[in-house]
């Protein structure tokens, strides 16, 4: 939630991922060294879609958005409406979906 609210004003996308998921580690290392290819305004904020630690708010963010398999990308309004959501990718796919 803090990570949310701090986001206010700029373009949030919620990354739906798995500790386990091979192609979410490598979306996971292409953020983490590549920060500066997204866009200055945009929050990428990692929600735990699947692992035994997943909490019941990252399982309720993943029920609202109707999430059914990790590395899944759903950008939201300033009210929490989803603007887009899209499967799969790293940092190019990102810059290319996000609205």
């Amino acid at each position: 939630p803090a990570a949310y609210d701090s986001a206010q004003g700029k373009r949030v996308v919620l990354y739906f991922y798995a500790t386990w998921c091979p192609s979410c580690k490598v979306a996971n290392a292409e953020f983490l060294a590549s920060p500066e290819k997204i866009h200055e305004d945009v929050v990428v904020l990692r929600i735990n879609y699947n692992d035994p630690d997943t909490d019941q708010m990252e399982k309720d963010l993943a029920a609202k958005y109707g999430i059914t398999y990790q590395h899944t990308f759903v950008q939201v309004d300033s009210q929490g409406r989803e603007l887009v959501k899209w499967n799969g990718g790293g940092i190019t796919e990102l810059r290319a979906n996000i609205k």
